[in-house]
């Protein structure tokens, strides 16, 4: 019994040896590109409890946040078109994430000196804005590109970042009650420094394809694709509620009876909630299209909203932001690989990044209109209010694909099931 024992586990181990092996190198390289961008990502989400600690009003937050996507708007296609522009993505991260490391890292210094009456740490934060937005929507379209190219599996390379992401919050809200909020903007300043030494040692393939004009990128082209355009359409009216869902966390925990020192177990947790997803998601593809997948994920986000009514303390909010986990991950694995389905090759980083502006724009929005109203009607119903809205952008995505189909004469994506990469 004991050699057969130790033979099937050694025959395991072989077996396990052998299907690691393999696994295509660049899978585990973008894998380390995703875990330390957002293991380094989730230390820059402590902006609004640092503000929140210096008195300021949900309003006030909102304003500094519509502030940030306002720069958001112009940079994310800005540096996307660079990219697309010099054939390398990968160029153009380092720049900005390099950038984004050291301007987080200068906002506690300037927190407390005065410029114009104002406090400069409030210039230096949508300042940095110009580096930090945009880099999310160029990791998204650096690895969504190469795990196309090489058919890749693009949800088990991106669960790394969930991990990333859950990890470090978890390790902040353990040591938060010593650490001090803002030093989480220097961590972020050091955790993007091996980030920076990966993407740099990782080899690109577009160095050898020649720099496009303005005039041959034909940017254009995107806004005659109204798949495309419905979804940025889409694209607004569902983040502008989701992203204020992020926001106003911190005032929810209070109004719940939580305390903000737990800000990054609740992230954390709803990190880890994407990983299951992100593991299904091949499958989940070979069944259902891309489309379908993101209008169960705006239902989730639908029935968190409307379960905020009901909740006090910390185990029930984990229990509604396990709907919030799973409605990410399936955004996530998704709404990348349908931008990138629907954008010509050549436009791919500026389609991405453009989709990120849009999402800039919603926060705009979402900031200024969300904390008056929060400030006004009060948490619960603010969220309340917020579910409906994700309701009415999940329905004007549902009929857009009539309609995308008579204005341009093609087959409605809506039914389409794509490949599992």
């Amino acid at each position: 019994m004991g050699e057969r024992k130790g033979s099937g586990s050694a025959q395991w181990l072989r077996t396990l040896r052998r299907n690691l092996a393999e696994i295509p190198a660049d899978h585990w390289r973008f894998s380390g590109v995703e875990f330390l961008y957002w293991f380094a990502w989730a230390a820059s989400g402590y902006l609004t409890v640092f503000l929140q600690s210096r008195g300021m009003s949900a309003s006030e937050v909102g304003l500094i946040g519509a502030l940030n996507s306002a720069v958001g708007i112009v940079a994310a296609p800005f540096w996307g078109m660079v990219s697309d522009r010099l054939r390398s993505v990968r160029k153009v991260l380092l720049l900005v994430i390099a950038l984004s490391g050291l301007t987080w890292s200068l906002t506690p210094l300037t927190a407390d000196v005065p410029v114009f009456g104002l406090s400069l740490g409030l210039i230096v934060i949508p300042f940095g804005s110009f580096f930090r937005v945009p880099t999310g929507s160029l990791v998204d379209s650096w690895v969504v590109q190469n795990a196309n190219r090489q058919r890749l599996n693009y949800g088990s390379i991106r669960l790394w970042g969930s991990i990333g992401y859950a990890v470090m919050n978890m390790s902040l809200s353990a040591m938060m009650p010593w650490l001090g909020v803002e030093n989480t903007f220097y961590i972020f300043g050091v955790s993007v420094l091996p980030l920076l030494g990966l993407c740099y040692w990782i080899k690109d393939d577009a160095v050898k394809l020649k720099t496009l004009s303005l005039r041959q990128m034909q940017v254009g082209r995107l806004f005659r694709e109204y798949y495309f355009v419905f979804y940025l359409l889409f694209s607004v009216m569902l983040n502008m509620p989701v992203n204020t869902i992020f926001t106003f966390l911190p005032y929810l925990m209070e109004e719940t009876q939580v305390s903000t020192d737990l800000f990054g177990v609740i992230m954390g947790y709803k990190a880890l909630l994407e990983i299951p997803v992100l593991l299904l998601m091949a499958r989940l593809r070979r069944r259902y299209s891309l489309p379908k997948l993101m209008l169960a994920a705006a239902g989730l986000y639908v029935v968190e909203c409307l379960c905020y009514s009901f909740i006090n303390g910390l185990w029930p909010l984990l229990a509604v932001q396990t709907l919030h986990g799973l409605a990410g991950g399936m955004f996530i694995g998704c709404s990348s690989n349908y931008v990138y389905s629907l954008a010509p090759d050549h436009l791919k980083a500026t389609a991405q990044t453009l989709a990120g502006s849009v999402s800039s724009l919603a926060d705009i929005i979402g900031n200024l209109l969300g904390g008056y109203l929060l400030d006004a009607m009060g948490v619960r119903s603010f969220y309340t209010v917020c579910g409906g809205l994700i309701l009415g952008a999940a329905l004007f995505f549902l009929a857009s694909f009539a309609l995308g189909a008579r204005l341009s004469g093609r087959p409605s994506p809506l039914h389409a099931k794509g490949p599992a990469a």
